[in-house]
């Protein structure tokens, strides 16, 4: 049965405020500051502590010396003023990499790994070439311990991979891979790890990778010395190789093996619509990883059009697009460049005509987005001057179109704007001013009346991807197709 396309757009609990940074400094803070700084390299943090109060009393908005005084007081034993402290730098400064690891080194000695997790995850994002590997190396790996012991295995893989580019030679890294690997059913990827953390020298054994794996035959030469039954199996597998530290698994027991997923990579069938289908009936399909514990894709994922050629490539974890989304044409060319943060539109959306020239450009930062008309044939061009209409073709599905439409003034909001989906306003409001006055949403269940303005950058996100979050089937036959998908949607 065809089910209906409605789209939800997600809310902030909260709203972000970014303030920027202080453009000017009094030379006599700036003085001061520098002299509390000389004094902490000869550890008086004392004397150091009266010139970053004396400082900032005269500057507030100083937001460099905020870290520093966060520093000295950390050093003077005063850990809650020194979380004060670097809170009052990111609010000021919100790129600094350096207050949100030092935060986050705080609560992880606090053993609070929540709150830990969140300054570090940010600080890994905004750091620049200069941050030091040390210390990025050290996050990560956090990062990637806290969501495989929280089984949000998709998530530690991220991390993971990021901990293998600084320490290529770590076998542990490729452990703790491997353990997330199995976990989400890819055994490809899990003998991947497990063989390289063998020739690497860690607590692999040949048992381990005979029993899922090649063996060890082929990589005996590049580990440089002969593994026997000796070799202790790494604590981490032995939730899952347990036997295998004890006695060889004979080559017809299978047993186990039968009840194991030994292809993660799968591809499913989508009609014109985007629900899920038999082959034969296919407008699209996907081929990517899916996680039986998640009943979702996880990891890269590639959709093609049913003739072969790729239509789209993105990630998605925690069942979240994540990172950068590109869509193309059936000729090859790119007909969108996107990035998501959490599955949320992120950073700058080039959209693309199919000769592959430039349409417009989206800049998105959290939920506001600035729209920039470069072609000049494009009939909304005139938006670019801050005034005038415009009416957006953001998708089309067969006989079914996407479009955004609305009006600026002086570049502000005004009149009707809409989200139409199939002729039909799925979000419409007003505005007065760049102010939102009225608006509503459809659902499945009527008109709802809005608060607030629900045309956020989400706007934008291609429909076809909260489509396929719903996981809908054409039918019961299609259902039956995929047994391995726990059927929602029918």
């Amino acid at each position: 049965m065809f089910k209906q396309i409605l789209f939800v757009f997600l809310f902030l609990s909260t709203l972000l405020h970014v303030q920027a940074q202080k453009k000017y400094i009094n030379r006599k803070v700036a003085q001061k500051n520098y002299e509390g700084y000389m004094l902490m390299q000869e550890n008086k943090f004392d004397s150091a502590l009266i010139l970053f109060d004396e400082a900032i009393t005269d500057d507030p908005d100083a937001f460099f010396i905020y870290q520093n005084r966060a520093i000295c007081k950390l050093n003077l034993q005063d850990t809650s003023g020194a979380i004060s402290d670097y809170q009052t730098n990111i609010k000021l400064e919100p790129d600094n990499a350096e207050s949100k690891y030092a935060l986050g080194n705080i609560y992880k000695t606090r053993l609070d790994s929540v709150n830990a997790l969140n300054y570090f995850v940010p600080a890994i994002e905004q750091a620049d070439v200069e941050f030091s590997q040390k210390k990025l190396l050290y996050m990560n790996n956090f990062a990637g311990h806290y969501f495989r012991l929280n089984h949000d295995f998709d998530s530690a893989l991220v991390f993971y991979e990021r901990v293998k580019i600084y320490t290529p030679q770590n076998a542990s890294v490729y452990i703790n891979s491997a353990v997330c690997n199995f976990r989400l059913d890819s055994l490809q990827n899990f003998c991947s790890d497990l063989e390289q953390a063998f020739i690497l020298g860690g607590s692999v054994n040949c048992i381990a990778l005979k029993t899922y794996c090649k063996g060890c035959n082929h990589l005996i030469a590049e580990r440089g010395k002969t593994d026997t039954l000796s070799t202790a199996l790494d604590t981490r597998l032995a939730g899952i190789i347990p036997d295998t530290i004890y006695y060889h698994l004979s080559a017809g027991d299978n047993t186990r093996l039968r009840s194991f997923d030994t292809s993660r990579k799968i591809k499913i069938y989508f009609n014109e619509l985007w629900q899920i289908c038999i082959p034969e009936k296919a407008s699209f399909y996907r081929e990517a990883f899916w996680s039986k514990l998640s009943n979702y894709f996880g990891g890269d994922f590639t959709d093609y059009y049913s003739s072969g050629e790729i239509y789209a490539t993105g990630r998605i974890e925690k069942k979240l697009i994540q990172g950068d989304y590109k869509v193309y044409y059936k000729n090859g060319n790119p007909k969108l460049k996107a990035h998501f943060i959490n599955g949320n539109p992120a950073k700058k959306w080039t959209f693309f005509l199919d000769d592959g020239s430039i349409d417009y450009e989206v800049d998105i930062e959290f939920e506001e987005f600035k729209i920039n008309i470069l072609n000049k044939d494009n009939p909304n061009f005139a938006i670019n001057s801050g005034t005038g209409e415009f009416s957006l073709l953001i998708d089309k599905w067969d006989n079914i179109e996407f479009i955004f439409s609305g009006e600026y003034v002086d570049n502000a909001r005004e009149g009707q704007w809409a989200f139409i989906q199939n002729g039909e306003k799925v979000i419409s409001e007003k505005y007065k001013k760049g102010k939102f006055k009225s608006g509503y949403v459809t659902t499945t269940i009527g008109n709802i009346n809005s608060e607030n303005s629900c045309i956020t950058a989400s706007i934008f996100t291609p429909p076809q991807i909260t489509q396929v979050a719903g996981l809908y089937f054409v039918n019961a036959q299609a259902a039956n197709y995929y047994s391995f998908i726990r059927k929602f949607g029918l």
